[in-house]
């Protein structure tokens, strides 16, 4: 009798502690993309890609005036001078090269800056649901989830109890 009673405990008391977990989904990026704050980071990121695009045309604009200020001085520069030109044109290319390898990582990085309060709403208002629902566990739909059960996703939720109308896709 004892050894069936031991794993028929074990049993109950996992099937107790699994019927308290509740778990939860939510698709965050169609929360944050129904934000009205999402254009407003839209607008400044071309802002800032636009200043980049000025700031790099201003170099290769640099660049192309010593590229011709060179090609019409050669024929009476000194090999020093012409040396030493050729040495400032090799610079601003590689200048303008870093600017490009750059400018990628820079977007990026102002992107994450901008969107950094979206999430964290998104997460305030999420953590409240979650607590206000009661659920134990909520994953996202981004990273991979193979079923849920429809009746358990917090989008509408997190979405309702921040004031936004979600956008269908």
């Amino acid at each position: 009798m004892k050894k069936i009673f031991i794993p028929l405990a074990a049993f109950l008391i996992s099937v107790s502690a699994f019927a308290q977990s509740k778990v939860g989904t939510i698709d965050s990026d169609l929360v944050i993309s129904s934000l009205n704050e999402v254009t407003q980071v839209q607008k400044d990121l071309e802002a800032y890609g636009a200043d980049l695009d000025k700031q790099f045309k201003e170099l290769v604009t640099k660049y192309q005036s010593a590229v011709t200020a060179y090609q019409s001085a050669e024929a009476t520069a000194t090999e020093e001078d012409k040396k030493a030109k050729q040495e400032e044109i090799v610079g601003m290319e590689e200048d303008i090269q870093r600017f490009r390898q750059n400018s990628q990582g820079l977007i990026q990085i102002k992107q994450n800056e901008l969107m950094q309060p979206l999430y964290q709403k998104v997460g305030q208002a999420l953590d409240a649901v979650a607590k206000e629902q009661k659920y134990s566990q909520v994953l996202t739909l981004n990273s991979g989830v193979a079923y849920f059960d429809p009746a358990l996703d917090l989008t509408e939720a997190v979405a309702k109890k921040l004031g936004v109308t979600l956008k269908t896709e």
